[in-house]
């Protein structure tokens, strides 16, 4: 009787069957997605040309360095998210593969391009790979084939990842076994070719023939039963409890609010927005699992609708708070843009047939990620004009107080930041210097009466001295040292050391003042602004001694770190120094 294998039945288990199914995966791959695999090429080449000659990413070619391998990857997501839509509706395919070409390359120009797009590459990458997973689903299918489709999809870039890290780990290993075994150079700069290559190209097209060639499948009986302990003990005993809890938190915050008259804190956006992205993802994850939910998860799917109003009222609130005192940032447009696409889906829920669709919850995201990278409607552009106004707005006028200066030195950063420093008084553009935009910076700043010198924030501390290497000072007229003192205006115990005599000293700082006790005495050494400020003067290798006086008892401070505030009034903030005294003084 002749036995056949399982292995036979399936193409046989030998290296030949072996090799002729990886090739076949790889071929059906390029054969399914080739502007995709092209554009992965194209990026995994352009990476190893770097590697090779990183030289070569400066001077006329310095716009295609890195941000030409992110925009080549992005826009081998986007030309595979065209090429999905056009699958699911049996679209020819050299019209496909002709549209997901220009989509393609469309999204690399603009990574080459960044300024002149006012470019956000994560935002623009994140929506890219969201609309990728959503493609095939708009206007087709329903929750549960989208939610089939996108676990088989974290699968395959499971698989991709696994592939990366036994491939090129695999060699890098054989490569270090050479060099460690038999004494083999072998280059560093071949390491970073093989994960470069396998990172780029390899592992992504291992990933893209895993994916799903239906998009009308749901969970099957059998993944959905060996799937539903798992989900319901997530849902009921984990994701239904916390949100729950921590929506009555947001709610208690929002009463506290109104009762007080308190303005919401700075960190309640993102507070928010972290709530929200929780319950849109754990919707997502226990979709299909909705009809089999127990108690907790039923009674969040049941009212999450109406834990959401309150938390969105808390946001816009803020975010209006900072937006009308600071203006726009990427960080805030993203959070607006967040809190619209919440409100959008909480709308949505008001009509029967959009009610609790999971496409929505996805696709509205990764839409809005997409609009908002990149144009004059992006992040960027709508931040550079809010911070170009709000800094004319600070410059024109009285500009002696100094919370003005800071907040418009502060504007004027984040302009500089993006390349888009507003012109000179009287009108003309600031003409950069042998260090480039750094002189520009200086320049503008200068112009308008602002000094570029002046550290950041207003209220903030800055090192005022540090003294890296040795230096030598007299001890004349002292005959104690206590070394390593470290002191902050915030410790709440102070600095306390012993004596060689006997009894103890304990040091702190309080306001302007270093505060010293010892025998049941305290005195109190002032250290005024004018010391501070001839400190920050004195050369490194100069002790930069600072002799203080209190109640008949002389200290000598010198110090090796200082840091203190950028008030008109220099305040100590923390200190690492030196002191010497007289033991006669504090026994």
């Amino acid at each position: 009787m002749a036995v056949i294998s399982s292995s036979a039945r399936h193409g046989g288990g030998n290296w030949h069957d072996v090799l002729i199914e990886m090739l076949r995966g790889i071929r059906e791959a390029a054969v399914r997605f080739p502007v995709a695999v092209l554009l992965l090429l194209a990026a995994s080449a352009w990476a190893n040309v770097l590697v090779a000659y990183p030289q070569i990413a400066v001077g006329a070619w310095e716009a295609y360095d890195d941000m030409l391998v992110l925009g080549l990857l992005t826009g081998a997501v986007a030309a595979l998210a065209v090429t999905l839509f056009c699958e699911r509706r049996d679209v020819p395919s050299m019209w496909c593969q002709g549209a997901a070409l220009l989509i393609g390359l469309a999204v690399t120009t603009l990574f080459v391009v960044p300024d002149t797009v006012a470019l956000s590459p994560p935002a623009l990458m994140a929506g890219i790979a969201g609309s990728a997973l959503v493609a095939p689903f708009l206007w087709r299918g329903d929750s549960a084939s989208f939610w089939m489709f996108g676990a088989r999809a974290a699968f395959a870039a499971l698989l991709a990842v696994l592939a990366l890290v036994l491939f090129a780990g695999g060699i890098s290993a054989i490569l270090a076994s050479l060099t460690h075994l038999f004494g083999l150079e072998v280059p560093d700069r071949l390491y970073h070719h093989v994960w470069v290559s396998t990172g780029l190209f390899a592992a992504p097209l291992f990933g893209l023939g895993q994916l799903p060639e239906r998009f009308d499948e749901g969970p099957a009986l059998v993944q959905a039963g060996f799937m539903d302990r798992g989900m319901r003990t997530l849902g009921d005993f984990v994701a239904a409890p916390l949100l729950i809890v921590y929506a009555v938190i947001l709610h208690l915050y929002a009463l506290k609010i109104v009762v007080t008259g308190e303005v919401p804190d700075g960190q309640i956006g993102w507070l928010v927005l972290s709530y929200g992205f929780c319950v849109f993802f754990v919707l997502i994850l226990i979709s299909p699992f909705f009809d089999r939910a127990r108690a907790p998860s039923r009674l969040f799917l049941t009212w999450w609708p109406a834990l959401l109003p309150v938390p969105l009222v808390l946001l816009f609130y803020a975010l209006a708070l900072r937006v009308s005192g600071f203006g726009l940032t990427p960080e805030r447009y993203f959070l607006g843009l967040f809190a619209l696409v919440m409100l959008a889906v909480l709308l949505l829920q008001l009509l029967p047939r959009s009610r609790g669709d999971i496409r929505i919850m996805a696709a509205l995201p990764a839409l809005a990620l997409v609009l908002g990278s990149f144009g004059p409607q992006g992040a960027v552009a709508t931040s550079i004009a809010s911070q170009t106004a709000r800094f004319q707005s600070l410059v024109v006028g009285q500009m002696a107080d100094a919370a003005r200066q800071n907040e418009a030195l502060g504007a004027l950063r984040f302009l500089d930041g993006h390349d888009a420093l507003p012109p000179l008084p009287d009108g003309s553009q600031a003409e950069a210097g042998p260090d480039g935009r750094a002189s520009r910076f200086r320049a503008v700043a200068t112009a308008w009466g602002l000094d570029p010198d002046r550290p950041a924030g207003g209220s903030l501390a800055y090192v005022l001295r540090d003294v890296p290497g040795p230096v030598a000072f007299g001890t004349a007229g002292y005959d104690l040292v206590v070394h390593n003192v470290m002191l902050s205006a915030g410790d709440k115990t102070p600095f306390e050391t012993a004596l060689p005599g006997g009894g103890a000293l304990t040091l702190a700082l309080d306001g302007d003042a270093l505060v010293i006790s010892g025998a049941g005495e305290s005195a109190r050494f002032p250290i005024a602004p004018d010391q501070l400020r001839l400190l920050a003067d004195a050369a490194p290798d100069n002790p930069g001694e600072l002799d203080l006086k209190a109640g008949g008892r002389a200290v000598r401070i010198v110090p090796t770190y200082f840091y203190a505030d950028t008030t008109e009034n220099p305040r100590l903030q923390s200190m690492n120094a030196t002191i010497l005294l007289n033991a006669a003084d504090w026994q």
